[in-house]
Order: C-alpha cells, then sequence, then structure tokens
C-alpha cells in the first residue's frame, strides 16, 4: 500500500516499460484507513474470493471489498452487519497477472479506540473453502483516535474469550513523551453488568485474569496524561492460556495526536530520525514513537536518530510536537537501507495561531551565494485563495527581491515556509524549485505539494529519453472522488494534468520529474484510483506511389515511426527485412500485385502500419499485329525506298528503247 500525505516516494533511473504503476485506496481525513493486499497469480485459473466479517470485538457496521487485476477493477462484493450475514464472494476471471486486494470498514461505535477484524480467502472456484494461504490475509480496521480536549482518556470496548482458562492481561505506559500519571490509569474487564476482574494497573508483570470460553467481555481503561505535558501513550494485550492474543493495542491519550499508519512488506531494520529545523523558532516539544500492535519498537523525544527491529505489516508512527510563541517546524523519516516508510517535514503553529496551512521544504546549499527561489501556484484543480513564502538560514528570515533572488551568508541548510489557503474548501497545488544561479543552474529543491485533500509525491529519476502516457482513472469504488487529479512537473515546468481521469502524452528527456496526486473522496470518504505511466506504443506511417504500375517497374516507398527501436517490412522480396526508422524515398521493383506494411518496435510495444497494395499491369506485347519498334519501321523505309529508285530506272530504260 503507497502511504498517502505529505511523504514522498522516489524511483530510481527508470528504464524500460513502465515507469509508475499504482492502484490505491484513499480514505479521507479522520477516517479509519483501508487495508489493502497483493499477490501475483501466476498461472490462469477461476477463483473465488470470500470476504468475512470475524466480528471481533464486534460486527463491522459496514464491511467491503474491491478486487482488481492491474488497473482494472475485476469485482466487488460487500457485508451489511445489520443483516447477520457475516460473508460475502466474489467470483474473479481465469487469468494471471497481480490482484489487489483493497478492503474498507467501519467499525462499531464501542467506544474510544473502535476497530473491527475480517478475513479474506481466496479459493478455487470448485473449492471455494479451500483457501490458498499464500494468496489470502486476515487484518483490522481501526478508527483513528482523536486527540482529547483534556489530559484525560477513556476506552470502552469489546473482545471475545477464546478458551477458558487464565487469560494474561499487560497494561503498560510507554512513557511517550512522558509518564503518565500511573496512580490514575487503571482498567477492568466485565461481562454485562459483572465486575470480572477489579482495577488493573500498569506493571510489567501480567495480571491474571480467569474467563469462560467464547464469551465477549467489556474492557474500560482510564488513562490521564501528565499535567505538564498533557499527552501520553499506553499499551494494552490479553493472551489466552495457550499464548493467542485476543486484544492488542497502542492508544494515545490527551492531546497526542492520531498515529500515522505505515506498512512494512517484510520483517526488517528500520532507522528512526527526528530532527527540530529550529524556524522560525525551536519546538518546545518535540518526539516520535513507533508500535506495533501493543508494543513499543521505538521512540525519540528529541532530535536524533534510533534503529528499531519491526514486524511485517501496519506500523502506528505517533507525532508529538507543540511549538511556543512563534511557529517552528521539524522533519521526521523512517527508512530502510533500501526505501522510505515515512519521510514528512511539518509547520507547528502555535495553540492560537490562524488556520492558515504553513508547509516547510528544506535544501542544503553548497556555498554561500545567490540563490533562486521560484513558489508557484499550478492553479490546479483550482487556483489558491492565498500563496505566501519565506526562506531562512540559522534561524534568520533572508530576504527574496521580486525575481526569487536571495544570498545566503554561508553554506548549509536553509528552510521555506509557504503558508496557503484553498480557494472555497476546494483543493490546489503549488511547487518549490530552489537552484543555484548563473548561465548553468543546479536544481537543489524541486517538490509539489497539495492544499486540501489526500496527495502523494512521487519523483522518477529519468535516464533516457522517451515518448510516455500517463493514465489515471477513477476506479469509482465505493464511489466518484468529488476532486481527482495528477501533474506532472520539472523544476516548476508543468508537462501534463489530469483532472477526473483520462490520458496525457508527454515526451521526457534525461532529468528528475515529480508526480503530484491529490485527491477529495466524495461522500462515503473513500476512492479508489490507478495511475500508470508507460512507455506509449510506437507510431507508424507508410506512403506508396504510385500504387499501380506495369509488372517489372518499381514504385517509391516511404515511411516514419516514433517511438520505436526497429522496424520490419514485409510485402515483397525488394521491401523485407529490417529496415531504418524512417525513409525518404526507396525505390521498390513490383514483379506483381503485392501488399507492403511495416512493423515498428519499441519500449511500448509494437505497431504495424496500414497495408497498401500495389497493383501490378501485364507489361506491353511486341508480336500479333501489335505497334512496330522503331527499327522495323526504319527498314521498311530503306526498302521502299530502295524499290522505288530501281522501279523509275526500269521504265526509262524501256522508254528509251522504245524510241530509240
Amino acid at each position: 500500500m503507497t502511504a498517502m500525505g505529505a511523504g514522498a516516494a522516489f524511483i530510481g533511473i527508470a528504464h524500460g516499460n513502465t515507469l509508475l504503476d499504482e492502484t490505491n485506496l484513499v480514505a479521507a481525513s479522520g477516517i479509519a484507513a483501508g487495508s489493502e493486499f497483493s499477490f501475483n497469480a501466476s498461472t490462469a485459473q477461476a477463483l473465488t474470493v470470500t470476504l468475512t466479517d470475524i466480528q471481533t470485538p464486534a460486527a463491522f457496521q459496514s464491511l467491503q471489498i474491491a478486487v482488481t487485476l492491474g488497473d482494472a477493477l475485476v469485482g466487488t462484493a460487500s457485508v451489511d452487519g445489520t443483516t447477520g450475514v457475516t460473508s460475502a464472494t466474489i467470483n474473479l476471471p481465469a487469468a494471471t497477472g497481480n490482484y489487489e486486494f483493497h478492503v474498507i470498514g467501519t467499525p462499531t461505535n464501542l467506544g474510544f479506540g473502535s476497530f473491527g477484524s475480517f478475513s479474506v480467502c481466496t479459493a478455487p472456484q470448485a473449492t471455494p473453502t479451500a483457501c490458498i494461504a499464500a494468496d489470502s490475509y486476515s487484518d483490522n480496521i481501526q478508527t483513528p483516535s482523536a486527540a482529547a480536549t483534556s489530559n484525560v482518556s477513556l476506552l470502552n470496548t469489546n473482545f471475545t474469550s477464546t478458551v477458558a482458562g487464565a487469560y494474561a492481561v499487560s497494561l503498560l505506559d510507554d512513557q511517550f513523551p512522558a509518564a503518565l500519571q500511573t496512580q490514575l490509569t487503571v482498567a477492568g474487564i466485565a461481562q454485562g453488568s459483572t465486575q470480572i476482574s477489579g482495577p488493573i494497573n500498569p506493571s510489567a508483570t501480567p495480571t491474571q485474569v480467569t474467563l469462560a470460553a467464547g464469551t465477549q467481555y467489556s474492557l474500560l481503561v482510564a488513562a490521564t496524561a501528565s499535567a505538564t505535558v498533557q499527552a501520553g501513550l499506553y499499551s494494552i494485550q490479553i493472551t489466552d492460556p495457550n499464548g493467542i492474543v485476543v486484544f492488542a493495542r497502542t492508544l494515545p491519550v490527551g492531546e497526542l495526536a492520531s498515529s500515522t499508519i505505515v506498512s512494512n512488506p517484510s520483517p526488517q531494520s528500520l532507522s528512526l530520525t527526528l530532527a527540530d529545523l529550529a524556524y522560525p523558532a525551536a519546538l518546545n516539544g518535540l518526539g516520535v514513537a513507533v508500535t506495533s500492535g501493543a508494543g513499543l519498537l521505538g521512540d525519540l523525544t528529541a532530535s536524533g536518530n534510533t534503529m528499531i527491529t519491526a514486524p511485517s505489516g501496519n506500523l502506528e508512527v505517533w507525532q508529538y510536537a507543540v511549538a511556543g510563541g512563534q511557529p517552528g517546524a521539524y522533519t521526521l523519516s523512517l527508512a530502510s537501507g533500501t526505501a522510505s516508510l515515512l519521510s514528512t517535514t511539518q509547520v507547528v503553529n502555535p495553540s492560537n495561531a490562524s488556520t492558515a496551512n504553513s508547509f516547510a521544504f528544506v535544501a542544503t546549499l553548497p556555498a554561500s551565494g545567490t540563490y533562486n527561489l521560484l513558489v508557484t501556484d499550478y492553479q490546479f484543480p483550482t487556483i489558491l485563495g492565498s500563496l505566501t513564502y519565506t526562506v531562512a538560514q540559522n534561524s534568520t528570515t533572508i530576504p527574496v527581491n521580486s525575481s526569487g533572488d536571495f544570498t545566503a551568508a554561508a553554506a548549509g541548510t536553509v528552510i521555506v515556509v509557504v503558508d496557503a489557503t484553498p480557494a472555497n474548501n476546494g483543493v490546489g497545488i503549488f511547487g518549490v524549485t530552489l537552484s543555484t544561479t548563473g548561465a548553468m543552474p543546479t536544481t537543489l529543491l524541486d517538490q509539489t505539494q497539495a492544499v486540501g485533500g489526500v496527495f502523494s509525491t512521487t519523483t522518477i529519476n529519468l535516464g533516457a529519453s522517451g515518448e510516455y502516457d500517463v493514465t489515471l482513472a477513477d476506479l469509482a469504488f465505493p464511489a466518484t472522488f468529488a476532486d481527482l487529479a495528477v501533474i506532472v512537473t520539472e523544476n516548476s515546468q508543468v508537462f501534463g494534468k489530469i483532472y477526473g481521469g483520462g490520458s496525457f502524452p508527454i515526451a521526457m528527456t534525461p532529468g528528475q520529474y515529480v508526480v503530484t496526486f491529490v485527491a477529495a473522496p466524495g461522500a462515503q470518504k473513500y476512492g479508489l484510483y490507478s495511475l500508470n505511466i508507460s512507455s506509449a506504443p510506437p507510431t507508424v506511417t507508410l506512403n506508396v506511389s504510385p500504387t499501380t504500375v506495369p509488372a517489372g517497374q518499381s514504385v517509391q516507398v516511404s515511411w516514419s515511426s516514433s517511438g520505436a527501436t526497429s522496424c520490419t517490412a514485409s510485402g515483397t522480396s525488394a521491401f523485407i527485412g529490417n529496415e531504418p526508422l524512417s525513409s525518404m524515398g526507396l525505390a521498390v521493383a513490383i514483379p506483381a500485385t503485392v501488399t507492403l506494411s511495416l512493423t515498428c518496435v519499441g519500449p511500448g510495444g509494437s505497431a504495424t502500419s496500414q497495408p497498401v497494395t500495389v497493383t501490378a499491369t501485364a507489361a506491353a506485347s511486341t508480336s500479333g499485329g501489335g505497334a512496330m519498334d522503331l527499327y522495323c519501321l526504319l527498314m521498311l523505309m530503306a526498302l521502299a525506298v530502295a524499290t522505288n529508285t530501281h522501279s523509275r530506272q526500269f521504265w526509262m530504260t524501256r522508254v528509251r528503247r522504245r524510241n530509240g
């Protein structure tokens, strides 16, 4: 699953057919994040996909699944918790390729921290209950925990026991960003109005609670953050007598904001980095913690770096930042050795600040001197209501002239802070480009930012020129988007954009391109889209003149192509096999009526020209009353002259003899 938000993905030097191909689920802010899973079908077989509401801790209010194959939507199904039906199925076509499951749901509101569990079984249609383990999965969908308006948070939810016996209940204070008021943190388990256990206080040693088999219990937790920080984090886990976890959550307390959920593809070591940019002022408080289920993997409560060991699956990233009298900014990253799971730069405003959206961007200057800063409203999908910016170094604002030039006193980090507001609660996009000056400027920063909606950016480092098609599609699950757009830029230059859905061609030369996607889900708060950037199919045009000639004579053949690396001719012995990518004219002998064509191949596939038929007529005849050639005509004329001369001499001799 691609993380949506301020983070940016990066694609290295791109070669071949596809630069970007993604199908993603988008959730509106404050809505439970969807769940996504994919598998590759190497052989074509008819499959059945079954979505099941596990009903733990309670049935979903609604649960839906969409299945895509590549960029195409191939099926949807839904489970309605109000009807008592717990499963729904989709029959998939027998095809090979990459299948993706996109699951959304609304957990039943059982209080603070509501969530629900489901499973997806993929099986042959002939045996729909014989799940293929590698192609099936289960997951939870949880409603984000909103920050409280006080330093007290309450949890009132349910869980279901598995077997009878002693259950281990672990309640831990994660002490992030500071310790809770321990004496006021309690938990209790009840069945209806019957109290099963007394208060359970935070402890490194689990509390043993005896529970019956297959029974639903309520879980109550009250937690209070310190009066100074007014924010905290705790975890609770319940394990059955066989060691199976029946409940595991990490929950915020007080004013700690909801977590950002990222997907970790495999168990691995991750680097967690946090930095206070101290512009325009240092923050009063800063911290980050990463959790999985009920486990704290690692945290930072000041600028620094730490390594964490993370399991595969969803991770929660908790951020804590408090500004003083002035705004501040910080950067955060969570990455493996090969990929970024989360990278963001955030502006933190004082509690009494205006509602304008503030965004921070960081660049490193190689030396002191003059640089150019360009902040551009792309006026897409709508014009921004306002757009202002400042640049600073070492917490000091640097003046910027009307051309965007500013002078830095030294090498090092500069911070650009942009304040932007969308017009009429719409969605807008702007770009920030910072470069050196002179005849050959070097780009030091090239980023885009959406204002309003949900957005993501991807940087493509292209190594070779090529013709590409950019295609965006609204897959209308569970409904169409209210706003859906993509724009491709390089150094604030717009190469193409799509609103709602469609395609545009783009001729790309080596360089870095930024692809910005922005969306606002519709009334159902979710949306599903596909975005593809692939080499454009080649084009080829073939011309022949004339198209009718006597057999054995020649015609002139010319052609042109684009997006191709090779071309092959066919039709006659004089026009067959490899040919150049274009020709202004080639004489081709036509022995008989033939059909000429040209097929060109490139990174985007192959294309064949419109076939051209050349008709050969019969050659001129030289016998049987046909026209005489010039040689024969001259011989006859000479014979006639000789005959006439001989005849005249004969009659003149006879006349002389008679008169003699």
